[in-house]
Order: structure tokens, then C-alpha cells, then sequence
């Protein structure tokens, strides 16, 4: 049995962890996989954080005007400029339909496509030529948890089957099932019909122990600036309950789970020698969620893979340990560890209460500190327009970023966007009442989106504030990073 994997990811930097796990079951279920990946036909992926030009502060600012705008023609102009600046992969789908068409001619038994909702007509595109060759289509991602996502992709032609849970366990009776010409009804981690409702029966996979390490060997790596290898210690958040955070209801993030220390450093080790690789990505929501794996990782490191490098995000929690004082810096510096990513999100406290964010900026403050004087450079998220946000919330994280300029090398703004799932947007929806600055509220489920107008960010000193905010965020990001971070520029 054969089957073609399409990854539609995002990734120009190193390959996607599921799909290379998919590969691995696959393979280990005696299915033949074979992968078509659009960077191997030459189209370049979406650096998560390009180079920030010298007039840089400028396109900052008119991003964040037009978007918060109520006139209609600068809306429609945003709109234009924004589908010039997509992605090359989004831009390029008869490219990416005529080479995947070209591949199925090679006779597979099915087709599986992993993707992000932003690809939905490349999904709609390839499920029409599988229905017109009579291949089944397989589709998931992770974003298929959410039942409002489902109901608008379980519409795709030729679709036979929508997975939106963790399906490891069961991938290879789905595919044969699909091939032979059941249905999936039945099966974990699948979307099926029952009463006329979606259903999805799919509880978080339990021992990650058993799964077999990612298989990356058929990635287009001379695509990539350098190797960069990517690795997950644990599924979900130890914290898990932001209130804007969508990567705790996805697919795999929903409760969290830890796979053991030993069976990381033996993969750690497996893939450094089957890649040649010293530089390392650890790609989960929170790599302290596990304080065990967290010291065991700054302890072990090193002894591993002699020389490597790494990064990953942490939370820099207000309760109980968080593995992050000054000498435990030191020691992850020492074990290579270059680079560190946390949810600043806000430099107001009362606003990282309301979302439930779990840290106190005081501690914030010292881990900047600390992870300044351990040599590592520090990455932060922010998100500007959170409900209840106030002029006087965007002056204060103004004066935290002004105090921290000198400890942080890269800051990702977004203007706070309401996805699908998540607890916020469940509360919008049962008491729109208690949001009166929440206006113009439009759901896109297709994109796990939920459009919206904040009424505050139109104020005149609303605005002036978020003015000295971009004007730090711009020479934040103007900055060099460190030299031993340099490897990872634009990596998460």
C-alpha cells in the first residue's frame, strides 16, 4: 500500500513534527509514505520573523492604523495589500496542483494532506483531481478539534475523512479502512456523522513513549538556510488556561502529557546522528511544563550531542517553581540552550489577569534580568487590543518594554485576534453583553477566526500609546542578535 503525504505547513526554517511522525507510523505499520512538500519544487516558506528594515517603524505603524480603522476604502486597501504580502506557497496553488497531479500519476492508494486552515482552496483543489482519479483524500491539522472548524471542511470534494484528534494509534486502520472503502466512522480522532451532529471521539494520547521517533528523511533539507531539527518534549501546557490561547484546544494541545527524559535524549541523539545536526528546536508550548525534562534537557544536553545549540519557549510562571532563576539560566547556557521565547503578551498586569496569563511581571522582570546576564537572547510575544485593555494599560507596557529594551532582542506584536475554541471566544459567545467594546463581531470558522472591531483602540490616547509602543518594538527588532543565536533568526 502507497500513500502520498502533502504537507501544507508553513515552515521554512526545519520540517513538521507531525508530518514526520506520520511518516514514522506509516512506515512502522508496513504502508509505504512517500512526501510531497511544496519547498521541494522551489517555493520558499513563510519566515516567522523576517529582517526589520531600516524604515521598518513606519510599516509598523501603518499595519496597526489600517487594521484598527473604521474606513471602509482603507479596509479594502489593507485587504489588497495584505493578499500581495501572503505567503508564496498560498500564492502559488496551480504550481502546487500541477506538481501534485504530476506525483499522483505515479499510482498511490491514497492521499493524506496535513494543513493549515489558511490553505483551505489547495485542500478543495486537491480533493477535486483524488475524487476525479478515484484516490480517497485524508485530511488533518490542528485546528480540526474544534467542532466549528469540522462543520466547515467536512464539505471538501473528495474528502473521506476529516481527523481532528490524535490519531498515532489508530493511522494505519484508518488508511487501509479508507482504501478498502469503509468509512471511518468509529474510529478515534475522526469526524463522523451521528444524529445529524459531528462527533469526534478522540481522548489525548496517553504513553508518548510508544510512538517511534519522527522519521525527517525525506524533507527537502538543501531548502533549508541550515539544519535545524525539531523536537517536542510534551504535548499541551502545564498551564493551559489562557484565555486567548488556541494551541491548548488544538489537535495534540488539550491536557498536558510529558514523554520521559530518556526517550527524548535518545532521540535527540538519533536524530543528530542521522542528520549530522547540533542545532535544535524544541517546539513545545511550554519546555518548563516538566520541570524534570526541563533540568534533565540542561543537564544532559551537552553530553549528547557534544557543541549543540537550542531554544524552545517557556512560561515564566507565578506558582511554585518554574526552573528559571539565575543559576538554572546559567546551567541551560551552558548546555547550549541560545534562546529563549516567553508570553509577554502585556506590560499591565491587569490585563495578563484577565487573561488568565498566570505570571506576575515582577518575576517577568527578573527573568529578563537573569537571562540577559546568563548570555541568552530572549524572545517575547505581545498582543495588543485585549478586551478591557485601556490607554493606560498600552503606556504601561510602553515603560516595561522601555525598562527591558536592553534584555530582550526580538518582540512578535499581533493584534489580538479571537480564535475559534478557545475560552474567550466561548465566553463572547455566551455573553456578548459582558464585552461592550467587542463590536462588529463576524465568525470565519473556516479559519478558526472570529472577526472583530475594539471599540478603544479608535481613542485618540489609545492610539498615541500603542505610537510609543511600536516605536520600542521597532528598535527592539532592530537589534543584532546574539552571535550564538544567530543560527535561529526568525525560528519561532
Amino acid at each position: 500500500m502507497r500513500v502520498l503525504l502533502v504537507d501544507l505547513n508553513n515552515f521554512a526554517r526545519y520540517p513538521s513534527i507531525a508530518v514526520g511522525y506520520v511518516i514514522a507510523i506509516l512506515r512502522s505499520g508496513g504502508i509505504e509514505a512517500e512526501l510531497f512538500a511544496p519547498l521541494s519544487i522551489g517555493l520558499e516558506g513563510v519566515p516567522r520573523e523576517p529582517p526589520t528594515p531600516w524604515w521598518g517603524r513606519l510599516g509598523l505603524e501603518f499595519r496597526y492604523r489600517t487594521a484598527v480603522t473604521r474606513n471602509t476604502a482603507v479596509r479594502r486597501a489593507r485587504s489588497r495589500y495584505a493578499a500581495h504580502r501572503i505567503s508564496q506557497l498560498a500564492r502559488s496553488m496551480d504550481e502546487i496542483l500541477a506538481s501534485f497531479c504530476a506525483r499522483l500519476e505515479n499510482g498511490f492508494d491514497a492521499v493524506l494532506v496535513s494543513t493549515y486552515l489558511m490553505y483551505y482552496p489547495h485542500c478543495v483543489a486537491i480533493g477535486e483531481a483524488c475524487r476525479a482519479r478515484g484516490v480517497p483524500m485524508i485530511v488533518g491539522g490542528p485546528y480540526f478539534a474544534a467542532i466549528e472548524v469540522a462543520r466547515e471542511w467536512t464539505n471538501i470534494p473528495g474528502l473521506s475523512a476529516l481527523v481532528g484528534g490524535e490519531i498515532e494509534s489508530n493511522l494505519c486502520a484508518l488508511v487501509r479502512r479508507i482504501v478498502d472503502g469503509e468509512t471511518a466512522d468509529g474510529i478515534r480522532g475522526v469526524w463522523s456523522g451521528g444524529s445529524g451532529q459531528l462527533i469526534l471521539n478522540a481522548p489525548p494520547l496517553g504513553d508518548l513513549d510508544r510512538l517511534p521517533f519522527p522519521d525527517y528523511s525525506q524533507f527537502p533539507w538543501t531548502k533549508y538556510p541550515n539544519v535545524i531539527v525539531p523536537l517536542i518534549t510534551g504535548r499541551g501546557c502545564s498551564w493551559g488556561v489562557c484565555t486567548f490561547c488556541s494551541d491548548v484546544t488544538s489537535t495534540a494541545g488539550r491536557t498536558f502529557r510529558s514523554r520521559s527524559p530518556g526517550n527524548v535524549l535518545a532521540e535527540i541523539a538519533y536524530q543528530s546522528g542521522r542528520h549530522r545536526a547540533t542545532l535544535f528546536v524544541f517546539t513545545d508550548l511550554k519546555l518548563n511544563s516538566s520541570l524534570e525534562m526541563w533540568r534533565v534537557l540542561t543537564s544532559e544536553m551537552q553530553h549528547v550531542v557534544p557543541g549543540a545549540r537550542w531554544i524552545g519557549s517557556v512560561h515564566v510562571g507565578r506558582y511554585g517553581e518554574n526552573g528559571l532563576t539565575h543559576p538554572e539560566l546559567k546551567q541551560a547556557r551552558a548546555a547550549g540552550m541560545v534562546r529563549l521565547t516567553t508570553g509577554l503578551e502585556s506590560g499591565s498586569q491587569r490585563v495578563l489577569d484577565s487573561m488568565a496569563k498566570g505570571v506576575d511581571l515582577r518575576l517577568t522582570s527578573q527573568f529578563l534580568a537573569d537571562a540577559y546576564a546568563a548570555d541568552i537572547s530572549v524572545r517575547a510575544t505581545m498582543i495588543t487590543g485585549y478586551p478591557g485593555e485601556e490607554a493606560a494599560d498600552v503606556h504601561a507596557t510602553a515603560a516595561f518594554l522601555a525598562k527591558h529594551e536592553q534584555h530582550i532582542e526580538r518582540i512578535n506584536l499581533n493584534r489580538f485576534l479571537i480564535m475559534s475554541g478557545t475560552r474567550f471566544a466561548h465566553r463572547l459567545e455566551r455573553n456578548p453583553g459582558r464585552f461592550p467594546d467587542v463590536t462588529g463581531v463576524t465568525p470565519n470558522h473556516r479559519l478558526a477566526q472570529v472577526g472583530h472591531d475594539y471599540a478603544l483602540s479608535a481613542d485618540r490616547s489609545y492610539r498615541s500609546a500603542m505610537s510609543r509602543v511600536l516605536k520600542i518594538v521597532h528598535r527592539i527588532n532592530r537589534k543584532p542578535l546574539r552571535p550564538a543565536a544567530r543560527d535561529f533568526e526568525g525560528v519561532m
